[in-house]
């Protein structure tokens, strides 16, 4: 396991014990589970959904499937993981049913001069806001999940080739946005 994917905190393991009482449906085991794995669930699906609401829907619908499925987890390790799929691939059906419902999601606007973002972070954040919702959550998965190219495929029900070919073109997309950002020229220029 990478650095990346271990600091993501869907690295973290759940002790036998836990485990246990978890598929005997513990309360206080769900507690433990919560409380470990929530923030780096929050943290996910805000950044894959780009919406506060739609994050906190997929969150809790990925906490009641992984309770209910429990007789699917593999185990005995790798907990964590399992759930990170599952908190996916409800986004990715979420989205799906939403573009369907509403049609795509338009690309929001770039922030004009007079708004300009005081670091290099929030310009980051804002070029990620351009990304339609696909690209976004396909650099996300890899960059900073530390998923592979065949496993984002596999999600996607798509080929490694267009995984690859996705995170290309978000990348390039983002470095254009941010080669105009006013705050990430600045920051750059003092280094």
């Amino acid at each position: 396991m990478t650095d990346e994917v271990a600091e993501t905190g869907f690295g973290l393991e759940l002790d036998e014990m836990t485990l246990k009482a978890l598929r005997r449906g513990n309360r206080r085991a769900r507690e433990r589970v919560y409380r470990l794995y929530s923030q780096p669930a929050w943290n996910l699906a805000l950044r894959l959904t780009g919406c506060e609401a739609r994050a906190a829907d997929a969150v809790q619908d990925a906490f009641v499937r992984s309770f209910t499925r429990l007789d699917r987890f593999p185990g005995p390790s790798g907990f964590g993981f399992w759930f990170r799929r599952i908190l996916i691939n409800l986004v990715i059906d979420q989205q799906r049913r939403r573009s369907r419902e509403v049609g795509p999601e338009p690309i929001n606007e770039i922030q004009s001069d007079d708004r300009r973002r005081q670091d290099l972070r929030a310009d980051l954040e804002q070029a990620l806001s351009t990304l339609d919702p696909v690209d976004r959550r396909v650099i996300w998965l890899y960059d900073v999940q530390g998923m592979t190219h065949v496993e984002i495929a596999e999600l996607h029900g798509q080929t490694p080739s267009w995984s690859k070919s996705r995170v290309s073109r978000a990348r390039s997309r983002l470095r254009e946005w941010l080669d105009r950002a006013p705050t990430a020229g600045t920051a750059r220029e003092g280094q």
